[in-house]
């Protein structure tokens, strides 16, 4: 209830990703610092969701817990359900030094066996634009009954296209969306079964989806039919549907 009081004017994002509690430490020792910030965001998915979401695009990422990356002064990571973020000053190639010991011994007591969320390691890494895997935690693609997805870039010679995956605990759950998406473009939405569909978005142009089971996963940018079939086929292998 007191969030904004450290971190104003982003409070509100970090309570979208469901954050629960924070923990903030200071070391100091002659003029160097060192600060640590441990944001409990009650499970994997939103904390990865987070990091994902202030993750530079051109952070060179390590395994550092499930993921992190260091610059000379910072280091952030996510290791389970928290994610931490570090600072230090006065102190030369920190990130490569203090800050990356600290994170190392800090992620092994925050989270056993720190894993990514499934779906992001289920999406194929072949043509994937760097950092662009994220976990929107509502109003994807800025329709709130879309609620939260996975989605990643993907560059091909002929164009680009971004993949998304809308997993909930019920295939009733994704047809109550994707009802509700042929609603909103004033299309049939009546006798929906599993299977591809094509969205005409006014806002976000030609939508492809796939529903199978309790996943949507879709595609938006160019047309890219073959590659978004081979982008299909290797995701729904790795998931297991």
């Amino acid at each position: 209830n007191n969030l904004f009081n450290h971190i104003n004017g982003a409070a509100e994002f970090y309570f979208s990703y469901d954050f629960q509690k924070l923990w903030v430490v200071h070391y100091s020792k002659g003029d160097a610092e060192l600060s640590i910030e441990v944001y409990d965001q009650n499970d994997p998915v939103h904390a990865y969701g987070i990091y994902s979401m202030e993750r530079p695009p051109e952070a060179d990422v390590t395994d550092i817990g499930a993921q992190g990356y260091y610059e000379e002064n910072i280091l952030n990571f996510v290791s389970g359900k928290y994610y931490v973020k570090m600072n230090s000053y006065h102190e030369p190639n920190a990130g490569s030094g203090v800050l990356l010991t600290t994170a190392n011994d800090i992620s092994e007591q925050l989270c056993e066996n720190p894993r990514l969320p499934r779906v992001i390691e289920a999406m194929p890494a072949d043509s994937l634009v760097l950092n662009s895997r994220q976990y929107v935690s509502n109003t994807f693609m800025g329709l709130e009954f879309l609620g939260s997805a996975y989605r990643g870039t993907y560059q091909a010679d002929q164009g680009k296209l971004t993949m998304f995956v809308i997993e909930r605990s019920s295939a009733d759950q994704i047809k109550s969306i994707l009802r509700k998406y042929h609603e909103f473009v004033q299309a049939d939405g009546e006798n929906l079964i599993q299977g591809d569909y094509v969205i005409e978005d006014p806002f976000n142009g030609t939508i492809h989806l796939h529903w199978q089971d309790n996943f949507i996963i879709g595609f938006s940018g160019d047309n890219l039919k073959s590659f978004r079939r081979e982008l299909l086929q290797k995701t729904k292998s790795a998931l297991d549907i």
